[in-house]
């Protein structure tokens, strides 16, 4: 079972649900608040995590430039009501969870998109 980075875009009940379901997950607003995203990707892969975000720009970092990262999830679900986006955020990264390290992870409504990350 893979481990999880949220950064501080996601909301807590994203946390709270998937440390419920048993992933070790912790939340960048507890241990680096404030802290810049290149800063985040660096933590979360000297850890061994994977981070869940919904800023884009993580996948630039990771596609574009080549920062290493264990993995990359993108929750771009801005078109649901918020109660519906914490629960299909949920749902959809538990079914998914085994297949996200090595990967730039898009997950939107009705779709999800996986894309290799580069190799260092």
């Amino acid at each position: 079972m893979p481990s999880f980075f949220a950064d501080e875009c996601v909301a807590r009940l994203i946390v709270e649900g998937l440390a419920q379901r048993g992933y070790d997950i912790v939340d960048a607003k507890v241990i680096c608040r404030g802290d810049d995203d290149e800063r985040v990707l660096a933590l979360a892969a000297a850890a061994g995590r994977i981070v869940i975000t919904d800023d884009w720009g993580f996948g630039e970092m990771t596609v574009r430039h080549g920062q290493p990262a264990v993995g990359v999830i993108i929750l771009s679900l801005y078109a649901l009501s918020a109660g519906a986006r914490e629960t299909y955020a949920i749902e959809k990264i538990a079914e998914i969870a085994d297949r996200t390290p090595g990967h730039l992870t898009i997950i939107e409504p009705g779709r999800i998109r996986m894309r290799p990350l580069p190799t260092p």
